[in-house]
């Protein structure tokens, strides 16, 4: 079967771009002393040589100015304030804490359900806009965003890719920047600037650990940080360097006794909550809860070791588990901050080939991130669920026509005729509002790898002419891959397991897996060791999937500028104009089981 494969290409002429910008000129104040007798003249003291201030281009401008000098509100980290606030290990920390930025963030840490981003990323957002809405630029040219946004709608730069023990500093435009940058700016820019002109060499080593016993296990949620950053250099040539890796051990809500129980238990329990006809309870010997609804639950006691009779099961005219009895605490099992490890290089040189009029520059980055969540077994939510496929557990004993005792027919959920399960204390196939947690089955483990690389090219010059123009152009080829793995359920294969009469379990059948007991899902595995004829059955429905995703940006610009094109009262009237070719792609890649809607609990 062809493999379904997703690509979007785009490409995009910039359009060209004028800035100008009337500077205002700084009278100066002349004071005088007065005497009543005055002193002879001193001699005429030497002229003190004229201060020239370094010109370069903010973030949010394409003139160049004094750096304290702007048309927009721009705040500026620099590498000692980003040391200081003690967040400088991983990208997003010291951003996060700026009051500019908003809820609309993805963090990194307790992101693994997807529910606020793609899991494994981190992202920013400024102004309460979401992610897609904040340019995020690399010595202010863009970068490929993570290719799994291009299904979510935001269209963000992942900041876990940026090496940021190679950033210098960090530019902040607080305002929209969309006649400079884009649409893609209407929130504002960060700007992150990358060492060019390092002299010397720092070694840095840093080693954290917070252990903490709240009852539940000493925890390892140790820090590692080793960077090596180098440049040499002279007048004319100038290279730098960085070599960093970063590690960190995951941490769980148990860890915390404020994330130790959550808001709310889920129905998603195990035992499970079953919606069972008031026939099928009467036949099986059971006591229904008095009700004229003919339908409602039944749970299996705690501890129960998936053999215990109906007549001792638990029934209510609503979910047993999450109303009478407490439901189940999944933060006992997932994590809330990512096991992280990241390592990768950068490299930047300059030459001068005519002073400053004529320089060629170019850098280089490549980081490997990977992250590891988990989050708690799978929840099921109704058994019927529009959207997703039909869960259901088939009968004590197979039935032909009308159910005797009530509940859905073969049909109506999608089993094969003749589906039985022995273990199944009730006459009746077990579907609708029932919700379940598959706890044998483990956590759901999600690993995630993104491999950003990106290289700059260019050429750029200033003081031409009669010393007010410039210009700066480059090529910039930058792509992020990420390969996604997961393991939970595979829904269709969880069906098998449940049917005895299912061809895996007939010794003369090719598909035949080495036993004839089908899976017992009525135990209390949280609490009671399920039996040994189970395990074989969950390696076989186990889902382990493996998505490929792509994310490739190519962009050609030019931008000419003069400080000085001519004067006004107020200054001089500075002028730029330029324009970018950029070409984008994404490619998604997916695992046929997620592509066929195999994975338990996500739509088809």
């Amino acid at each position: 079967m062809e493999k379904l494969m997703i690509k979007n290409v785009l490409n995009k002429f910039g359009f060209v771009r004028i800035a100008l910008v009337a500077s205002v000129g700084f009278p100066f104040i002349v004071a005088s002393n007065a005497f009543a007798q005055a002193p002879p003249p001193p001699g005429a003291a030497a002229p003190a040589p004229a201060a020239e201030v370094e010109r370069v281009i903010v973030t949010g401008s394409l003139i160049p100015t004094a750096e304290e000098v702007g048309p927009n509100p721009v705040f500026s980290l620099n590498r000692d304030l980003i040391n200081k606030s003690g967040a400088g290990t991983t990208t997003e920390q010291p951003l996060q804490r700026q009051p500019v930025m908003n809820g609309a963030n993805i963090p990194v840490n307790n992101n693994g359900t997807s529910q606020s981003g793609p899991s494994g990323t981190a992202a920013l957002a400024l102004r309460g806009l979401d992610p897609g809405a904040t340019l995020i630029l690399i010595d202010r040219r863009r970068v490929a965003p993570f290719p799994g946004a291009a299904n979510s709608g935001y269209g963000y730069v992942d900041l876990t890719t940026i090496p940021i023990t190679a950033v210098q500093s960090i530019d902040i435009l607080k305002d929209g920047a969309s006649t400079t940058y884009g649409a893609d700016a209407v929130a504002g820019v960060v700007n992150f600037n990358l060492y060019k002109d390092y002299r010397g060499a720092q070694v840095t080593i840093q080693y954290g650990d917070s252990a903490t016993n709240n009852g539940t296990a000493d925890t390892d949620e140790a820090e590692y940080k080793a960077d090596i950053l180098f440049g040499v250099g002279n007048d004319t040539t100038s290279i730098t360097g960085d070599i960093f890796y970063y590690k960190h051990h995951d941490m769980f809500n148990h860890d915390r006794t404020n994330s130790l129980v959550p808001p709310f238990l889920s129905s998603n329990s195990v035992p499970y909550n079953l919606q069972l006809s008031q026939a099928a309870i009467i036949a099986a010997g059971g006591t229904p809860f008095p009700t004229s609804n003919p339908l409602e639950f039944g749970t299996a006691p705690d501890n129960s070791n998936g053999l215990t009779p109906a007549s001792d099961y638990i029934y209510f005219n609503r979910r047993v588990r999450g109303s009478i009895l407490p439901g189940f605490n999944f933060n006992l099992y997932s994590s809330s901050y990512p096991k992280q490890e990241r390592w990768g290089g950068y490299a930047a040189f300059e030459h001068k080939i005519c002073d400053d009029q004529l320089r060629i520059f170019g850098d280089f980055y490549y980081v490997d991130a990977k992250t590891h969540d988990e989050l708690a077994p799978i929840a099921t939510g109704n058994f019927e669920t529009p959207g997703q496929t039909t869960l259901y557990i088939p009968p004590t004993t197979a039935f032909t026509g009308t159910p005797p005792f009530g509940g859905p027919t073969y049909e109506e959920v999608g089993a094969p005729a003749g589906a039985f399960n022995p273990f199944n204390p009730f006459e009746q196939i077990i579907s609708g509002g029932t919700r379940a947690r598959f706890f044998d089955f483990g956590n759901r483990l999600i690993d995630n790898e993104n491999i950003a690389e990106r290289f700059t090219v260019g050429v750029k010059g200033d003081k031409l002419f009669n010393g007010t123009w410039g210009y700066d152009g480059g090529f910039v080829y930058s792509q992020i891959e990420q390969i996604a793995r997961f393991q939970s359920v595979n829904v269709l294969r969880y069906e098998q397991i449940l049917n005895a009469n299912d061809a895996i379990f007939n010794p003369a059948s090719g598909s035949f897996i080495g036993q004839t007991v089908p899976y017992n899902p009525f135990g209390d595995w949280q609490h009671v060791p399920p039996p040994a004829t189970n395990a074989p059955l969950l390696n076989f429905a186990t889902l382990n999937t493996r998505d490929l995703l792509t994310s490739k940006l190519a962009t050609l610009d030019l931008n000419i500028y003069t400080t000085d094109l001519f004067d006004l009262p107020a200054g001089g009237v500075g002028l730029a104009f330029g324009g970018v070719f950029s070409r984008e792609s994404y490619r998604v890649d997916p695992d046929d089981q997620n592509r066929l809607g195999q994975n338990a609990g996500v739509g088809m």
